[in-house]
């Protein structure tokens, strides 16, 4: 089968968006299918260099990027950005992408960010896989992504329906996780923090749905800024944009550790060794996916659980269909945040070789992306 996957990376080219995409061609690759990799900006793009921290309207940025990273995991060569406004073809040129969409079987829209042009259309099978669940149904049923059902064959989505404002099927999926790329990290340094990567710290949307508000971290985050102060383990947070908000220096008041997301992001190595760097991930998911139970899981936390880093990170519902308790441990309240977090300090290693295990097991690349073609 010959397998087209669309993602959203070059506009905003961190490491963390760079995997969940690619990991989905990844994973098609291991189960032995052609693959290709397509990034379209949109007619209207709006792109930012992330190393100069400044607007990037031609996208030359995100392109040198994806060309980096795709050499890196073997996809030199079958890779594109289309950058809309100008016309420019970045990785493979015009003709070769034209032949590809021409001979394509599968066409994956991972984050449903993809418009879908007359050319992808014509692929047989067109699968929507929803990462930012709640938000994507409600953007559906508010008409901004209405023309999504319409465009795909398959609604996938990494959340748990029923979900607001769910108004079509949506079949759960997860995040896949190519292991043999996230190689198993050896034990941390001496007293090394928890720690976490915020691409954002305020939602790109929010929503309201039957008169229920859905925002972003920094709602969920509010609960637990006193949180270093019940714990003896230390606390670090990486969050994008610390130029535009105060939350670094909110942060650090309360005894946080504050990092600039980027950097740390700035490439697949870089990202690693933030990771290797940890003791285990602490993670805040958006208020959006905890208020209504929605199941979300990150695939940031995949990461860190790959490399063998246990994770203490609030509790979507995901506990209803992933195991927790060893190498993964959930929290609702400030009181369970730190018992899980002096719980996994205090038996590091167990929980350790439990996350790896889990990985594995739960979130193996090729295992997820034959989940996606069942349904085909």
């Amino acid at each position: 089968m010959n397998v087209v996957v669309s993602g959203y990376v070059a506009p905003f080219p961190i490491a963390a968006f760079f995997w969940q995409a690619v990991s989905f061609a990844l994973g098609f690759r291991a189960l032995g299918h052609d693959v290709w990799f397509l990034e379209d900006s949109g007619d209207d793009p709006y792109c930012w260099d992330m190393v100069n921290d400044r607007p990037d309207p031609e996208c030359h940025a995100g392109a040198a990027f994806l060309a980096r990273e795709m050499r890196d995991v073997g996809l030199e060569g079958r890779w594109v950005f289309r950058h809309a406004p100008s016309g420019r073809y970045d990785g493979m040129d015009s003709e070769a992408t034209a032949q590809v969409l021409a001979e394509a079987d599968l066409f994956v829209n991972v984050s449903c960010m993809t418009k879908m042009r007359p050319e992808y259309l014509q692929i047989p099978h067109r699968l929507a896989i929803d990462t930012d669940p709640v938000f994507t149904q409600l953007r559906v049923a508010e008409g901004e992504l209405a023309d999504v059902p319409e465009t795909h064959t398959r609604l996938y989505t990494f959340g748990r329906p029923p979900l607001p404002g769910q108004r079509h099927e949506w079949i759960p999926t997860r995040q896949p996780v190519a292991a043999e790329y996230w190689p198993l990290a050896g034990p941390p340094p001496e007293d090394a923090p928890f720690a976490t990567l915020l691409a954002s710290w305020r939602a790109e949307w929010s929503a309201e749905w039957d008169g229920v508000e859905y925002a972003g971290k920094e709602e969920s985050f509010a609960d637990y800024f006193d949180l270093p102060a019940r714990t003896g383990v230390r606390l670090r947070v990486a969050v994008g944009g610390l130029k535009t908000h105060q939350a670094g220096a909110l942060l650090r008041r309360h005894g946080w550790e504050v990092t600039h997301g980027a950097s740390v992001s700035a490439s697949s190595s870089a990202y690693r060794s933030f990771i290797a760097a940890s003791a285990g991930e602490f993670g805040i998911a958006q208020h959006a996916y905890v208020a209504p139970r929605s199941g979300w899981f990150s695939e940031r936390t995949c990461a860190f659980l790959a490399c063998g880093r246990p994770a203490v990170v609030q509790e979507t519902g995901f506990s209803d269909w992933l195991p927790t308790g060893e190498g993964l441990l959930s929290f609702s309240t400030v009181d369970e945040a730190a018992h899980a977090l002096e719980e996994v300090a205090s038996d590091w290693p167990r929980h350790a070789a439990a996350a790896r295990a889990l990985a594995a097991e739960q979130f193996d690349a090729a295992s997820v992306c034959a989940g996606l073609l069942e349904a085909i």
